[in-house]
């Protein structure tokens, strides 16, 4: 009976909220059917999770290429994330069956650029759920957000250094899901020909593999890496035979056969792989590579290669992605990593002082005891420390010594080289506010931002809060800047298109001429300028000038 006195406009009203409510998508693997979610008052935005972009990489397909899901039959249910990956920390999510991707998106009609996000985690954790990385703050910015899931630790970066595993596997994943994007990105209200790649850490560095990779050619358009780079100390493995054979070893395997390695370990547990692919480092604060990490593949690889040689070499001689680019890092970076190794190893800081060459960047391929290794040590401890001995009362000191060695300047390296062929804009990350829950969370009270502290500028971080900040606060003022220029880029190619007024009518400038001679401050307050540790880069340069041989060629 009450059907009756409903006017039939609002009836039709009632009906069409219900089906939008719950939208679905035609895929190339098949339906999903989404939910829709709040971005605040009067935002809505559609959300899809755990869809599927490639087989599931178990049984034979594990160390190998990814290759496109297969499909399904009816409509998939995406309200909720797929599986993670195995990592050392044990998600209860966790599932070898892990290749999934999520879309968030303002609208399914019509066409606006795509952001791409690839998570961080050291390579060997993480994943692109919306516990870290809750996406909508970007949805009245207007652009379609994807998360990705790939393969970690020894599942994503095993590579004998032959044929039989060539490596990169968690790359490759992401360049699948890439593919994913170019075929049904359209079909969520985004455009395949504007794909911007963007991610932080160890998804820093697997964003700039991407742009070097002659497998991302026409899948991407523009990337921002976020303290993290091919160049860094611990994002490109050498010698991955080295780690392979420990973890052979460790089953029981050959060691001389690779071919017979590989077969053996893709019988083993992934549960007790991840397990036993862990090996102590023999060099204190993340200043040598990942024991798996990214690869230069071997020409022979019987399987497409993502990634053929060193990344200095392909960035030297320009045959990568010449793409525009954001690249910058927090100003006191590595100050979560040097807290984080004083927690498992309260004597790290002896270890450094029984040990100078530690403080040689590794880079440089200097020789242990070699005149050179003692004039860049006692260079680097008296700029930084005024030659002291290293105790917990310089944590500050060093900690910024260590930010240069591992994020600083390896990301202006890149970026210099980078900027020769392609727009390149360089930023320091230095606001600490209510939303710097990385520095919360270390108790440590030592200006500056922090490793990951810029990541709560633009997602949240529902699993890191402890509570909401109040609306009044500067945070919020600073995460709608950097979500513009974040979004402005992924648009236009740059940050700053025209006046701005929620960006102070700032115009951030592209690095010219090989040299680091401009940059953006994002702090209380946006402000263009030069290399923001100019006198502290100019002391590296100097230093590797005089002393470096062969540099970033590990």
């Amino acid at each position: 009976m009450w059907l009756k006195v409903i006017p039939l406009a609002i009836w039709l009203v009632i009906v069409k909220s219900q089906s939008v409510d719950r939208p679905i998508i035609t895929t190339s693997g098949g339906q999903v059917q989404g939910t829709t979610e709040s971005c605040g008052l009067f935002c809505t935005f559609y959300s899809f999770k755990g869809i599927p972009y490639a087989e599931p990489p178990i049984g034979v397909r594990r160390f190998t290429n990814p290759v496109p899901h297969s499909g399904w039959s009816g409509v998939r249910d995406a309200s909720a994330h797929g599986s993670s990956c195995p990592s050392p920390d044990m998600n209860p999510t966790e599932n070898e069956d892990c290749l999934f991707l999520n879309v968030y998106s303002p609208s399914l009609i019509g066409t606006r650029p795509v952001m791409v996000w690839i998570h961080g985690g050291g390579f060997m954790g993480g994943s692109g759920d919306d516990g870290w990385y809750g996406s909508q703050y970007f949805m009245p910015e207007n652009v379609v957000v994807v998360t990705v899931n790939y393969r970690l630790g020894v599942l994503g970066f095993f590579s004998t250094g032959d044929r039989s595993a060539s490596g990169n596997w968690g790359i490759k994943d992401c360049i699948e899901a890439l593919r994913w994007v170019q075929r049904n990105i359209v079909a969520f209200g985004g455009d395949p020909n504007n794909v911007t790649i963007f991610g932080q850490s160890a998804g820093g560095v697997l964003v700039h593999f991407l742009t070097l990779s002659p497998l991302t050619s026409g899948l991407i358009h523009r990337a921002i890496t976020q303290s993290g780079s091919a160049l860094h100390s611990w994002g490109f493995q050498p010698n991955p035979r080295r780690f392979a054979d420990r973890l052979a070893t460790a089953f029981g395997l050959s060691t001389t056969d690779t071919a017979a390695m590989v077969a053996g370990l893709k019988q083993v547990p992934y549960r007790d792989l991840v397990n036993t692919g862990m090996f102590e480092p023999d060099v204190p604060m993340l200043l040598h590579p990942y024991d798996f990490a990214p690869v230069a593949e071997p020409a022979d690889a019987p399987e497409p290669i993502a990634i053929g040689r060193r990344p200095i070499d392909i960035i030297e001689d320009g045959s990568y992605n010449t793409i525009p680019l954001i690249v910058g890092f927090t100003d006191l970076d590595s100050l979560f990593v040097a807290v984080s190794e004083l927690i498992v190893n309260p004597g790290v800081f002896e270890t450094f002082n029984n040990n100078p060459h530690f403080l040689v960047p590794f880079f440089w391929n200097i020789a242990q005891g070699s005149p050179e290794s003692t004039a860049v040590s006692q260079a680097f401890k008296q700029y930084y420390w005024q030659g002291q001995q290293l105790s917990i009362a310089l944590l500050g000191e060093f900690s910024l010594f260590v930010t240069d060695y591992q994020f600083a300047y390896p990301q202006l390296e890149m970026a210099k080289r980078h900027a020769l062929r392609s727009p390149v804009y360089v930023y320091q990350f230095s606001y600490e506010g209510d939303l710097n829950l990385f520095k919360q969370a270390t108790g440590v009270p030592i200006p500056g931002a922090i490793h990951g502290d810029d990541l709560c500028y633009l997602f949240d971080p529902k699993d890191l809060r402890t509570g909401e900040i109040p609306q009044t606060s500067h945070a919020i003022t600073v995460r709608n800047r950097m979500l513009r220029l974040w979004t402005n880029f992924a648009k236009y190619g740059n940050p700053t298109p025209s006046v701005d007024p929620i960006l102070q009518s700032t115009l951030w400038t592209p690095i010219s001429g090989g040299t680091i001679n401009a940059a953006l401050n994002i702090g209380q307050n946006l402000v263009p300028g030069a290399n923001p540790i100019a006198t502290r880069y100019n002391q590296w340069q100097e230093l590797a000038t005089r002393y470096a041989n062969n540099i970033f060629r590990v």
